[in-house]
């Protein structure tokens, strides 16, 4: 009897979990967690970690020293200065600060022997991978060509963008496939890059036995807010691509509709900026913002909010709102880039025209009634399942990577030769 060998997948991400976060990090660290949860024989590994630790439950992290990034920083600010560059730029830092990580995970890759491996987009890894005879599949996550000539995002160096484009349109030359995270990516992709392999959407999935093991963490007291009072989610809060310049507007308008007592989760670092906005926020409103969190930390204070909005101005498919709905949230957000293909407009949240920060406020006003919001909460956690069912979305990875979701072995088509 023949015994048919269990491929190997190597999944690549910058970062993941307890060390760093981010989207793309997350996305990936889900995706590892529900390839092995199925039986795949997955490993992951990191390229772009600033504090490196070896390998931890099955992950191999590696990274850039600091002074490889003073250099690294250095030698791209003179590069796009000498090309004619005055705007602000990070997109062409992002890609040489992942070099050195990627040099090292690719002696690790030596040692593996994946069969396939898959990565993202951003930082552009697969520039100086070494694939060795694997199948090499690209997450479409980012895109710098999404940055330039939007005024609501700010005024990014198109030097900058264009010389990112560039060496992203080289790592195609070794790409076999692409998936982008949602119909919106796919379509950027397309008009973006010349690419003449397979392209398909397959929506981010997420380990529902992590989102479960979280306990929430309830600070309402902590806060001095009775228990019952609304407490309101804003992922990213300081982020000016995710909105931050109506942060303060929203808090001031939700905190005039409503008479009772508000808080507010604002994740991640605040500007000094918002901060400043903050000091003189109405009498009836408490804010949290504990800065940059544990990925378990940030999401046990998700699971004790009661709906969360999200200003984002730019959004690819948001692991934030993804998860919010798993936690049972309704989210208000813009309608941009992906956020239409999570929320349906009055079924697990409301999606509003962008920017119109008055039509978001008035449909997060209609969430402060506690009856409609757990009614709305409830269904965006079946929603969230039944949409988005980890399995569904593994069996469609296998098989556009050709992988038999039973046996594990590759079954040809586009892996053909």
């Amino acid at each position: 009897m023949s015994i048919v060998k269990q491929p190997k997948i190597a999944i690549i991400a910058p970062s993941a979990p307890p060390l760093g976060g981010g989207g793309v990090a997350s996305s990936h660290y889900h995706l590892y967690r529900c390839f092995r949860n199925r039986g795949i024989d997955a490993v992951l590994l990191t390229f772009n970690e600033r504090e490196t630790g070896g390998a931890d439950s099955g992950s191999l992290r590696f990274g850039a020293s600091a002074r490889q990034r003073a250099l690294l920083a250095l030698c791209s600010a003179l590069y796009l200065k000498a090309k004619g560059s005055r705007r602000p730029a990070y997109q062409l830092i992002d890609i040489l600060a992942s070099i050195p990580g990627v040099l090292r995970m690719n002696r690790a890759l030596d040692r593996l022997k994946p069969d396939h491996i898959i990565i993202p987009d951003h930082g552009a890894p697969g520039l100086f991978l070494e694939k060795r005879g694997a199948r090499l599949s690209m997450v479409a996550h980012h895109n710098p060509a999404r940055f330039i000539n939007n005024s609501l995002l700010g005024d990014f160096c198109p030097i900058d963008i264009r010389e990112a484009v560039s060496l992203e349109q080289r790592v195609l030359r070794k790409v076999d496939a692409v998936i982008a995270p949602s119909r919106y990516m796919e379509a950027v992709f397309k008009e973006t890059f010349r690419f003449a392999g397979p392209v398909t959407t397959i929506h981010n999935p997420l380990d529902l036995s992590l989102i479960e093991e979280v306990e929430k963490k309830d600070v309402r007291q902590e806060l001095g807010l009775p228990p019952d009072a609304p407490m309101i989610y804003v992922p990213s809060a300081g982020s000016r691509l995710k909105g931050e310049r109506f942060v303060a507007q929203i808090i001031r308008n939700l905190a005039a509709a409503y008479a009772g007592m508000l808080g507010f989760y604002l994740s991640g670092s605040l500007t000094a900026d918002l901060a400043d906005e903050l000091r003189s926020v109405p009498g009836n409103v408490r804010i949290f913002s504990p800065g940059h969190l544990s990925y378990g930390d940030n999401l046990a204070l998700v699971k004790a909010c009661s709906f969360g909005i999200s200003p984002t101005l730019i959004e690819n498919f948001s692991m934030a709102i993804l998860e919010a709905g798993f936690c049972g949230l309704p989210m208000v957000v813009f309608r941009v880039g992906g956020t239409g293909e999570i929320i349906s407009d009055g079924e697990n949240g409301f999606c509003v025209t962008c920017p119109d920060v008055g039509a978001l406020t008035a449909a997060a006003q209609r969430l402060l009634d506690a009856r409609y919001c757990r009614e709305m909460g409830h269904f965006a956690y079946l929603s969230a399942r039944a949409r988005f069912n980890a399995d569904g979305i593994v069996d469609s990875y296998l098989e556009f990577c050709c992988i038999d979701p039973v046996g594990g072995a590759f079954t040809g088509g586009l892996c053909a030769g």
